[in-house]
């Protein structure tokens, strides 16, 4: 059915070239999804008491994973997780990891928001440790607005929107590996502001 298609979009290239392993002689042409073009940017140069990781997507343990977030290196660092709850089991075991490691006071469940460029403006850095996406606009809003994205390798879509080490950095699988490369950008406020930008123009 595909093959006798006009045509077949997709919404990244990467996607193409992966039906075409399967299908290759179906005619496809890539269209990703519109990515406002904010005006206004984080100030990643500014000097702050705290600064803030932020999540934005629906809070699903297998899919959108952010529990793998949850770390305690850092004291001068928030984590904001926007999206709505997916499980009350879910909301209530990342609660309790949470309390366990004492960030009670640095990690916020912040529910949905209809006002995310406010959200991503007041940010210093975006984190996608999603397991799989499609086009995700909450992590190419973040990147309009000038945040470095963080996320895995193996996350076909994420991986497709990050130039490593250019607008943002890929990690290996697995929690310690995705807070190591946090760890990166959170230490280096410089490295933020280019890659920051270097994702804006992205």
């Amino acid at each position: 059915a595909l093959e006798r298609c006009a045509v077949f979009q997709v919404l990244l290239p990467g996607y193409a070239e992966r039906l075409k392993n399967y299908i290759p002689n179906v005619r496809i042409v890539s269209i990703g999804n519109v990515v406002p073009q904010y005006e206004e940017q984080a100030d990643l140069m500014c000097e702050k008491d705290a600064y803030k990781v932020v999540f934005v997507g629906r809070m699903v343990r297998n899919h959108k994973r952010p529990h793998l977030l949850i770390a305690a290196e850092f004291p001068n660092w928030m984590l904001e997780l926007w999206g709505a709850e997916d499980s009350k089991s879910y909301q209530k075991e990342m609660q309790r990891i949470i309390a366990s490691v004492g960030l009670e006071a640095r990690i916020s469940f912040c529910g949905t928001t209809n006002e995310i460029p406010s959200v991503l403006r007041d940010s210093d850095l975006c984190v996608a440790p999603s397991a799989y996406e499609g086009f995700s606009l909450a992590h190419t809003e973040a990147m309009s607005m000038g945040l470095p994205l963080i996320g895995y390798r193996s996350c076909v879509s994420v991986a497709e929107l990050i130039d490593d080490g250019v607008n943002g950095l890929l990690a290996a699988d697995g929690a310690e590996a995705l807070a190591e490369k946090m760890a990166v950008l959170m230490r280096d406020r410089d490295l933020r502001v280019r890659m920051g930008r270097a994702a804006r123009a992205s």
